[in-house]
Order: C-alpha cells, then structure tokens, then sequence
C-alpha cells in the first residue's frame, strides 16, 4: 500500500506542470507508439500510404494540444521523413523536398525543448557545432532525425545557397548521432554517411572511400536484414562510380530477399523491394 502512494506522489509530481489535456496525452503516450509500430510492421505499402497522412495530421493536432511534447515531436520528424522517402520521392520531388524540411523543423524543436538554442539552425557552423557537442545524449532522436530530414533536403537542393551553407552543420549533426550509438535506427548513422558522401561526385564533396566504408559497416551490424541500406548503397555509390556489377548484385538481394525478415521494420523493407525492381528497370539509363 505504502508503495502505491509513493508511486502516485510521483506521478503528481511528474504532471504538476502539465494541464489537465496535456496530462491525459502524455498518459496515451503508449498508443500513439503502438500505433508508429504498427505501421512500421505493415506488409502492404499501399495500404502505409494510404494511412500515414492521416496519422501525421492527426499527431500534428496532438502537438498543437502538447506543443511541448519531445516525443510527439520526434514522430512527426520520422513520420515526415519516412512518408517522403517512401512514396514521394520520385513522384514530386518538390513536394518531397518540403515534407523533408516539415520533418525537420519538428525534429529541431525537440532539440530546443531539451535546451538547444532557439536560432539553432541559424548559428554559423562553428557555433552549430558547439550546441550539439554539449547537447545531452538524451536528444539523440531529436539530432538524428533533425540530419536525417535536413540532409535529405539537400540532395534536392544541391545549387542553393542555404544548401551550401547548411552542408557542415548537418554533417556535425550526425558526426555527434554516429558518436554516441552507430547502430541507432537499422544503423541510421552509417546509413546517412553512405548516402552523404557517396550520392556526390568528389567534385560536389562525395568521398567514395568512406561512403563505401559507412555502408559496409551498416550492413554489417543489421546483418543485411534491413534492405534500405542496399537500396542506398546501389542508388548511390554504385551509379556514382558507374559500378554496374555492384549495382545489380545488391538490388537483386533485395529483391530476393526473404518477406519478414526483419518484422519490425517490414514496411521499410517492402519499400525498399519495389524501389530496387524499378531501379533494376532502369539499369541500361543509369549505366
């Protein structure tokens, strides 16, 4: 009995600061959770497109409720960046390209909500990287999802000069996610920098070498069950350096990858077999 009491005292301590809406929100929290895995598990990815843009308006209504709420925030940033990636990219490049940057706006403003600075975006790219070095590293999804977006964007954006500008602080941005945990997210860091250094020419700043590296060590630590790293790897390094061996062998194991192989990210891995089929179509333009 006595244990129950000092439980509730704590949860009243907990919430003392939120209102009584903001209170019930955050005790659903689980739902809205279960709901992200949900989609994440789904087999159909017709059915995911169809879904996800009600799932993402509806948790923007829950931020305008819980502005506050880091985790709300965090999903949108990888509800935005997910949507886009999956089912816009390809199809309307400039609507992908906003969607990217809706994402990361949400993933900036965990960042300030866990004591980032307001400008943070804005900083020069010395003092960006000064503000995430001494960010805690309870803001990791936060900082992830704000390079993953933001880099994203700028592969769309390769000729702007806010691109250009932005180039260094998203890199330190995931130089800081790769540092604390490489295997975040299916290995999310080593994902990035594959893509981040291997979708360039070394005129533009790619780094063969290293992209090669990153993807290489991503796929080692998901034991090549998560196929978007396959997908990225053939995308981008292997059209970069126009190695069309490379190209054709990692899209034909995600396409003869087993279904299910990876349950909780099945979505992301049946994605990924309909982007290698159509990649493999168009191997005689690439190459």
């Amino acid at each position: 009995m006595a244990f129950r009491f000092l439980w509730l005292a704590i949860a009243l301590l907990l919430f003392e600061a939120c209102t009584p809406r903001q209170m019930v929100l955050r005790m659903a929290s689980p739902l809205f959770e279960g709901q992200v895995a949900a989609l994440n598990e789904e087999s159909d990815p017709e059915l995911a497109e169809q879904a996800i843009p009600a799932s993402l308006k509806m948790l923007e209504g829950l931020v305008k409720a819980d502005p506050e709420n880091v985790s709300f925030h965090h999903k949108l940033a990888e509800g935005f960046c997910g949507y886009a990636f999956s089912f816009v990219e390809g199809k309307d490049n400039r609507r992908a390209s906003d969607l990217y940057l809706r994402g990361r706006d949400h993933a900036v403003r965990s960042l300030v909500l866990s004591g980032a600075p307001e400008n943070l975006l804005n900083l020069p790219p010395n003092e960006f990287t000064a503000a995430v070095n001494n960010l805690d590293r309870d803001t990791l999804p936060g900082l992830f999802w704000t390079g993953q977006c933001w880099g994203a964007w700028l592969m769309f954006n390769l000729t702007d000069m806010e691109a250009l500008a932005a180039f260094p602080k998203v890199e330190a941005a995931m130089r800081q996610v790769l540092q604390w945990d490489e295997a975040y997210h299916q290995a999310g860091p080593h994902l990035f920098f594959g893509g981040f250094y291997g979708a360039r020419s070394p005129m533009l700043g790619g780094k063969p070498e290293q992209a090669r590296r990153h993807f290489e060590r991503g796929l080692e630590l998901t034991g090549r069950k998560f196929l978007v790293i396959q997908l990225m790897y053939a995308k981008t390094l292997a059209v970069q350096t126009q190695d069309k061996e490379l190209f054709t062998k990692l899209l034909q194991e995600v396409v003869e990858a087993p279904e299910g192989m990876l349950p909780g990210q099945r979505l992301a891995n049946e994605v990924a077999r309909l982007k290698a089929k159509q990649l493999l179509e168009d191997v005689d333009v690439l190459f």
